[in-house]
């Protein structure tokens, strides 16, 4: 079994990077290494939630396992010792995330995995803990099978998660992977966060993790219009997200930081707003579509293909100089979901150390 490096080399070099970021905004450059690594693995799904539209889009030629091994490799000459999150689409529809994944341990690179748990079995669960991954968020939007199976699209698919969490629950013992819930706040399942909660930690979880309702790809800022899922009533999801505040204040198993609730409130009460305060996406983030394409936003124009740049080269490029350069002054319609924090150092170093 590969146990999970919690390495101080990430933290030092955390430290040094952080430092430069500042300038790196200041001046559009890529001085600074991005911080947040997301590589979207594939767009294909087995389920149809209401709350994505990833499922519904057309499906590029995906990245081949040596490809991704590839830019994993020439990630780590670039980054060093760094971070990063497979997600989709459905991840595990995937049959090589674990050896992408074990290729990336054995690189000392930290890996984390978005799932909704409904294509993995006990077996399944055994090898993701042994390839050295660090941590896995379960997609699970209610404690009523009705409520998650109605937001997610599928009826029946609540057990088939809720399997998948004890069988994560179970083999992540002893090896280092930690799992959490994910949870998307809309209003179907807003009287249930609090349960949500409650079920993380009887059942030994990490924590949960809540993200606002909001558009996947659309940048309509009357988008909130068009579902069923949007709030009717601010006063009861105001009333909630106190209620979880009071919670996370007092210890629960939340893994939002305090600011986020006090952002959803605001967003939720008027959702075209713009996001005002300084988005970090261009010094911070750096994603990989599954076909290749480099971003820092996905709603900004590629910086290249890894099939014919290097994710070095791309991050310091020109052209990547004129994105950052665009999104400081961004008029894109962003939710708080999509919006990139910045946390104080000592936040981010603690957050490490726990949650990996």
């Amino acid at each position: 079994m590969k146990k999970r490096s919690t390495s101080l080399v990430w933290a030092f070099n955390q430290l040094i990077n952080r430092s430069l970021q500042g300038l790196a905004y200041k001046f559009d450059r890529g001085w600074a290494k991005p911080s947040r690594i997301i590589f979207c693995v594939t767009l294909r799904c087995n389920i149809k939630c209401k709350v994505c539209s990833i499922w519904s889009m057309p499906k590029p030629e995906e990245l081949t396992t040596e490809e991704f091994k590839k830019v994993i490799k020439q990630c780590r000459d670039w980054l060093g010792h760094y971070r990063v999150q497979l997600a989709g689409g459905e991840t595990f529809i995937r049959k090589d995330i674990n050896e992408i994944v074990r290729y990336a341990s054995d690189l000392g690179v930290l890996t984390g995995v978005v799932t909704n748990g409904t294509l993995i079995t006990r077996e399944l669960a055994k090898e993701m803990a042994d390839s050295g991954l660090g941590y896995v968020h379960i997609s699970l939007d209610g404690t009523k099978p009705e409520t998650h199976d109605e937001i997610r699209g599928i009826p029946g698919i609540y057990e088939k998660t809720m399997a998948a969490v004890d069988y994560l629950s179970e083999a992540a013992k002893g090896s280092g992977m930690t799992v959490s819930l994910a949870t998307i706040v809309n209003r179907r399942n807003m009287h249930e966060l609090k349960d949500l909660v409650h079920l993380a930690e009887e059942k030994d979880l990490n924590g949960v993790l809540f993200n606002p309702l909001g558009p996947t790809i659309d940048s309509d800022p009357e988008w909130y219009k068009k579902t069923d899922l949007w709030f009717d009533d601010l006063d009861e999801i105001n009333k909630v997200l106190d209620e979880l505040m009071e919670m996370k204040r007092n210890g629960a198993r939340i893994l939002n930081p305090p600011e986020h609730f006090d952002d959803m409130r605001k967003y939720f009460a008027n959702p075209s707003m713009r996001m005002v305060d300084q988005c970090w996406v261009g010094v911070t983030n750096f994603s990989i579509t599954c076909d290749g394409e480099m971003h820092t936003c996905f709603k900004m124009p590629s910086l290249g293909n890894v099939r014919d740049i290097s994710p070095k080269d791309a991050w310091n490029s020109m052209k990547a100089r004129e994105i950052r350069g665009k999104l400081k002054t961004c008029d894109i319609h962003c939710s708080p979901g999509n919006f990139v924090y910045r946390r104080n150092l000592l936040s981010e170093v603690k957050r490490f150390f726990k949650y990996g």
